[in-house]
């Protein structure tokens, strides 16, 4: 059967007269059911009532401090009655900016008890992605602890209020529950996505799609017997999961350190707290397989997704751990967190493609052609999402609200919404759903939805940059990023568009490889040929060009384990390795492998603070007692170890 091709930029038609019609069984029955659940209720009344019913379950653990749901509500309510002071209310967007800590959770709380919205910052993003966000929300108020108001915010104007600590202002308020203000369809937070215009793209999510993607749900167990692991940056949706799946069913939810963490710290925490449900990117899952294959069989359930998962390591996975059940998590922001999941345990037949599986409950979901038909079982369709997790639009954005948030034509309900995806996939004769690719250029890097238009927008703002491209590559058995660019006359150099990507985008975005081209290859209808350029061969960016011969056992030793994991023949001993093309995942697989190697343990942190052989081999043989003045290069990987938090695929898209 021939697939259908689809044209990125296409205008949405719309559907036949009578479209139910043509939602036949079994398609109809495949789309989706609705289970019972708190429709009707917010995000904050229902945890008031858990809280009421759990008050002295644990709540919050992030060592050494554990707090109870009662402890927990009244801390938020101390925050939340403040905030209604300085005239929070429904609809009212607070910027949250916070380490991942105990006092992040307060905040968020607060903020939905409060009747606003929240919007998360990652303290890892560029000053100038920053800037963006905080402009496309109006410059809301800034809720924030005092030592990154005095570093990456200290610039930013507006209202901050500083949250630290209860012994703060927040012994002076009430702790009784404030007065509902939000409802099920109020705004409960906004997050930010990569946008193709150049922008990122605020999605404005409501109340209901959180309430319906933990309560009722049919992809994976909730309640007061699990244990949640938040691992992902709130600005992530993974964390949306993570979050309120513990604390809206009165789970304990443990916290990770806010600093760089290794795969060991990842699984002795797991072991520690005896955590049942934990959500990794596929990349990050896949690393965990190949370098700790039986660090995760302790876990109930494990949901991996952001990418496409691989049937090699799901398979050995399920060997290794077969009391665990493995759900493969797919979904678009929009839709909040999740749409479809496939569980899988071992001992069923896994396919050579890992499907994506059925709508979760209270969702739906088509598969349609270019005409808004839908498809046959095994053709290939674009997916729609519908259902309870949609979100309200994008911020701020009317014009890209319409052409992504369309009337639902296949439900009887009346002003019913679907999301177009851009997905492609098809329906198996088992009613299950395989992923097939995209109907335009997103890809999906470490788990981040990423618009390579975005990207291409950004670089070309830099002065002497005349064209830009960014492409996919798939390097060292993963996806990477990679622009090819004309310059100018003037320049830049490679080094100096590598900078200026840095300052502004997120680290998840910027380039591995940047490629120098004098012109762009060119497709027969005029276009940019981006499969011809995914087709050529790249060297990794700027190694040595007459790399120094290793001086000791442990240089020769980093420097075969950067040849392995980096998959190049040279290694200069003063080569960057994130010039070299490697990641913050690829540097935990070094990590991982080093202290194997050594037969000790150090921290990930000093792989990030040192990025090259020499001063890398200085740092653990002791051989300097203090660190160098950081270069450039250096400080880039600084930031990237700020980001660290990511390395879940960077920390993936906030896409699944």
């Amino acid at each position: 059967m021939q697939p259908i091709t689809f044209s990125p930029d296409r205008p949405a038609k719309l559907a036949p007269v009578d479209p139910v019609h043509w939602l036949q069984e079994p398609l109809r029955t495949w789309s989706g059911s609705r289970t019972e659940y708190p429709r009707a209720a917010s995000v904050s009344t229902i945890f008031e009532g858990v809280a009421e019913e759990h008050p002295d379950a644990i709540a919050l653990i992030q060592d050494p401090i554990k707090l109870t749901y009662k402890e927990l509500n009244a801390r938020a309510n101390g925050l939340a009655h403040r905030l209604r002071e300085v005239g929070v209310k429904p609809e009212t967007l607070v910027a949250c900016c916070f380490e991942r800590s105990i006092e992040m959770i307060v905040a968020i709380l607060a903020v939905l008890k409060a009747g606003g919205a929240y919007v998360p910052l990652d303290p890892a993003y560029p000053k100038a992605r920053l800037d963006l966000i905080l402009e496309d929300t109006g410059r809301p108020l800034i809720l924030t602890q005092k030592s990154l108001a005095s570093s990456i915010l200290v610039e930013h104007s507006g209202r901050i209020l500083l949250f630290a600590a209860p012994e703060s202002f927040l012994s002076s308020e009430p702790e009784q529950n404030l007065e509902a203000a939000a409802g099920p369809k109020n705004l409960a937070y906004v997050m930010y996505t990569s946008g193709s215009t150049g922008r990122p793209k605020g999605v404005a999510v409501e109340h209901r799609g959180i309430v319906r993607l933990v309560r009722g749900a049919n992809y994976c167990p909730f309640g007061p017997d699990e244990t949640f692991l938040q691992f992902a940056p709130i600005s992530f949706d993974a964390s949306t999961f993570e979050i309120w799946g513990a604390l809206l069913n009165g789970s304990q939810l443990v916290l990770m350190p806010p600093k760089s963490t290794s795969l060991e710290d990842l699984i002795r925490a797991i072991r520690k707290h005896s955590v049942t449900t934990l959500w990794l990117t596929a990349g990050l899952f896949h690393l965990m397989v190949e370098e700790h294959p039986d660090g995760l069989g302790t876990l109930r359930q494990l949901l991996a997704g952001g990418d496409v998962l691989s049937p090699r390591h799901v398979r050995l996975f399920l060997e290794r751990a077969p009391n665990t059940t493995l759900i493969n998590g797919y979904g678009p922001t929009e839709n909040t967190t999740f749409t479809c999941c496939h569980v899988m345990r071992a001992g069923d037949f896994l396919p050579d493609s890992i499907p994506i599986g059925k709508p979760i409950s209270n969702t739906r979901v088509y598969l349609l052609d270019e005409n808004m038909i839908p498809v046959s079982v095994g053709e290939i369709g674009e997916l729609y999402a519908a259902g309870d997790g949609i979100a309200r639009g994008y911020l701020n954005d009317p014009d890209g609200t319409a052409a992504k948030f369309l009337l639902d034509p296949f439900t009887e309900e009346p002003n019913q919404r679907m999301y177009r995806t851009g997905d492609l996939a098809r329906w198996r004769p088992d009613g299950i759903i395989e992923f097939v690719g995209r109907a335009d250029n997103q890809v999906k890097i470490l788990g981040h939805r990423i618009e390579p238009a975005e990207i291409e927008a950004v670089l070309e703002r830099h002065g002497q940059v005349k064209q830009t491209c960014v492409v996919a590559r798939v390097e060292n058995g993963s996806k990477r990023l990679a622009v090819y660019f004309v310059p100018s006359s003037s320049g830049p150099t490679i080094e100096e568009l590598r900078d200026f990507a840095t300052s502004q985008l997120p680290q998840h975005m910027v380039p591995a490889f940047f490629v120098k081209l004098s012109a762009l290859p060119l497709s027969d209808n005029g276009k940019v040929d981006r499969a011809a350029l995914s087709k050529l061969e790249i060297a990794p960016n700027q190694p040595s060009a007459t790399p120094s011969v290793p001086a000791s056992e442990l240089e020769r030793t980093l420097v075969q384990l950067w040849q392995r994991v980096l998959k190049v023949t040279t290694v200069g001993l003063d080569d960057n390795f994130f010039d070299l093309g490697g990641d913050s995942l690829l540097l935990v697989a070094v990590h991982s492998n080093l202290q194997k190697t050594l037969q000790t343990e150090l921290p990930v942190t000093d792989l990030f603070e040192f990025p090259t052989i020499r001063k890398l081999a200085e740092h653990l043989g002791e051989a300097k007692s203090t660190s160098p003045k950081l270069s450039d290069a250096q400080e880039r990987a600084r930031r990237q170890r700020e980001a660290f938090v990511r390395f879940r695929g960077r920390s993936s898209d906030g896409e699944l």
